[in-house]
């Protein structure tokens, strides 16, 4: 990952992080969690086999199309997305994303001008869904549940100590901030264990789903009446929508 090598200062709250998993265990099985981490290394190796730099070229529409199945933010628009900006362009603009000659938080930015039919937060999800797991020893995942540029709010906050600052000058500059919070909080997590239910990254990815399901569910009990608190989607399920293996199947 492109933070492995860096020392920073200590931004993760460790004792929140804690606490959270602590909620995380009362309302998900280990068992349950474990599985999301495997279903996160097949979307994984979907994206591989199908972006790889070997591959991309060779990419057929209805590939693309699969993946973006995939991803929350888009995968109810995949139809209209691809054909508002054309296969070819758009295979052409995710193959820049991936493997420009410009730093990342430059092709990350031009990315989000490039793509037409989403809104801008869609296509900020659709970008880091796109490095991260085409490339998940390199880039981090960074979305709009994981923290919103727009209102500050995600996962990711609700683990940081009051002096993680996540907010750049540009979107791109943002997605490096997330991305040094996130090797941070890899590291600590798989030394204290609350990032266990997966290999590398994708057990950040697990926990933070699932600290955002916890959150989701605070609000919802006090938003909502208790009729409509019945029917929430449990931890596990909440988690599945927002990494996008919901249904997958584990071989």
């Amino acid at each position: 990952m492109l933070y492995d090598n860096i020392s920073i200062e200590t931004l993760i709250d460790s004792e929140a992080s804690h606490e959270l998993l602590k909620q995380v265990n009362r309302l998900a099985s280990s068992e349950k969690l474990k599985t999301l981490g495997v279903r996160l290394e097949e979307k994984g190796r979907l994206f591989e086999q199908t972006f790889a730099e070997s591959a991309i070229d060779r990419m057929t529409e209805t590939d693309l199309r699969r993946v973006l199945l995939s991803v929350f933010s888009v995968r109810k628009k995949s139809l209209f997305f691809v054909q508002a900006n054309g296969f070819e362009p758009l295979k052409a603009e995710i193959k820049t994303l991936l493997y420009g000659n410009k730093p990342v938080a430059e092709r990350h930015d031009w990315f989000l001008d490039a793509v037409k039919g989403i809104n801008e937060m869609r296509a900020l999800n659709l970008a880091g869904e796109l490095l991260h797991f085409t490339m998940p020893d390199k880039y981090w995942l960074w979305t709009t549940w994981i923290w919103s540029p727009k209102n500050g709010k995600g996962a990711l906050p609700l683990v940081l100590s009051d002096k993680a600052e996540l907010a750049g000058a540009t979107y791109g500059e943002s997605y490096l901030k997330v991305g040094q919070a996130v090797a941070e909080l890899t590291r600590d997590g798989h030394t204290s264990g609350y990032a266990r239910f997966g290999k590398g990254l994708y057990g950040t990815d697990v926990f933070l789903a699932c600290v955002y399901a916890v959150y989701m569910n605070l609000v919802f009990k006090v938003k909502l009446s208790q009729e409509y608190n019945r029917i929430l989607p449990e931890l596990s399920e909440l988690a599945e929508r927002v990494l996008g293996v919901q249904g997958k199947e584990t071989n």
